[in-house]
């Protein structure tokens, strides 16, 4: 018999392939229109002659169109599946900083009220270990027929 924990376990890295294929064709698909465009501006006249790129000036799209066909559509679609699956990818963590930093006035006083409590709680719990011990020097030591159960 084949235990549930496997299965489950089984079943969710089958999701969580068929989920990264299906991301991964979708950024490679995408990165290649990307590419395509990108070489056919850069073997069209604006970027093969000068004189026209620079008549131009900042609507020459032609730096960008270079960057795009550095790498192939197939590694750009593994990078952006890898920038998912990362922690800080596709910037989570810049989001997380802004969110913690927006919400700082809250989270220090409950931080503090929360150290307070656990101060007072564990102040509690030493006086209660330290009493109970010192109540131990003095009880005879005794062996208790009783089972607990």
């Amino acid at each position: 018999m084949i235990p549930i924990a496997r299965v489950a376990g089984v079943c969710m890295l089958v999701a969580f392939l068929v989920s990264k294929t299906y991301s991964f064709w979708i950024h490679w698909h995408r990165h290649s229109l990307t590419w395509h465009a990108a070489d056919m501006l850069l073997h069209s006249d604006v970027c093969t002659k000068s004189y026209l790129r620079m008549n131009l000036r900042q609507f020459d799209n032609c730096e960008s169109a270079e960057a795009s066909v550095a790498l192939g559509p197939f590694c750009r679609a593994v990078y952006s599946v890898a920038e998912e699956m990362h922690v800080c990818g596709e910037s989570r963590c810049a989001i997380l900083y802004m969110d913690v930093t927006d919400r700082l006035v809250y989270i220090l006083p409950l931080t503090f009220v929360l150290l307070i409590v656990l101060m007072f709680r564990f102040g509690l719990d030493y006086r209660y270990q330290a009493a109970k011990a010192q109540y131990g020097q003095y009880v005879l030591p005794h062996q208790s027929h009783k089972k607990v159960m």
